[in-house]
């Protein structure tokens, strides 16, 4: 397992351009972050729009660097992330870009961080709230190296035509075997510096396969009939191998919505790695002609 050169490095982030900083003095045992997301044309949709697992990906990005904060000497892993996004933020631009994200770890315990984050647009309108949690770990090679308080992260992006591309490629993501079937092929981009497939990429992924089960389309990049409103991701073990399959199931209309909102299970496991179950979650799905 490689050890962590430096977190402008990684790829997700870097296809994102996150910019973070921390809040303060660096001395809080519970730090705080803000981050900037710029939402640039190449993140979104067909359609214009940021999808719902690509949001997932930029708070688990800038809660993940916070939560990691807190545990200096070690660092962390996300077990657990749940994001609920403002109904007024499903529609127009408001919830495209570009976000203001504000997070702050809750609790460091011996062996958890919990975090929660807000993300706004610049005008300071709702657009998400999210929780997050983290084991704490001593990984191989060390924890990134910060200096305190974080200063600006800004982030390089390669000169690589595949940091220009849409979403689903360069997510290396492909069609299943039907609606509801999603594949993904873990490129060293999606990866971790310690090799392990990013939970930003694994929540594209889900989200992608639930909208596809709603809207009846096996095309990853087709799937644009509807948003994910609600998730709660358990990550239940890396992805290392490949390729990721996620697999979604439709659990019935959602009890507490009105607009006829469906609930979808997916379920994704690394084929390569003799089925590996990493990560199950539960959505809530909404058409976007209702």
């Amino acid at each position: 397992m490689a050890a962590f050169t430096s977190p402008r490095e990684i790829g997700v982030a870097q296809y994102l351009t996150l910019h973070i900083e921390e809040v303060g003095d660096g001395t809080d045992p519970l730090p705080r972050t803000r981050g900037e997301f710029p939402g640039s044309p190449v993140v979104l949709d067909a359609d214009g729009r940021l999808e719902t697992g690509m949001l997932t990906a930029v708070v688990d990005g800038i809660g993940g660097m916070t939560s990691g904060l807190s545990c200096l000497p070690d660092w962390i892993v996300t077990t657990n992330l749940a994001l609920r996004r403002a109904d007024d933020a499903l529609v127009g631009q408001r919830g495209t870009g570009p976000l203001v994200v504000d997070v702050r770890v809750l609790r460091r315990g011996r062996s958890s961080v919990v975090t929660r984050g807000e993300v706004t647009s610049v005008a300071g309108d709702a657009v998400a709230t999210f929780w997050l949690t983290c084991a704490v770990l001593t990984p191989e090679g060390g924890p990134p190296q910060f200096e305190r308080p974080v200063g600006r992260l800004e982030r390089v992006v390669p000169d690589d035509p595949i940091f220009r591309a849409p979403p689903a490629e360069f997510f290396g993501l492909e069609a299943g075997t039907r609606p509801g079937e999603v594949l993904l092929h873990p490129e060293p981009r999606l990866r971790n510096p310690w090799g392990i497939l990013h939970g930003g990429a694994t929540a594209v992924a889900l989200d992608t396969t639930a909208r596809g089960l709603v809207t009846g389309t096996s095309d990853p990049a087709a799937a644009t009939g509807a948003v994910v409103t609600d998730l709660v991701v358990h990550y239940l073990s890396p992805g290392r191998v490949g390729p990721l399959v996620a697999r979604a199931t439709d659990a019935g209309p959602s009890p507490a919505s009105p607009n006829g909102d469906r609930l979808v299970r997916v379920e994704v496991r690394d084929r390569g790695a003799d089925d590996r179950a990493v990560a199950l979650a539960m959505t809530t799905v909404r058409r976007r002609d209702r």
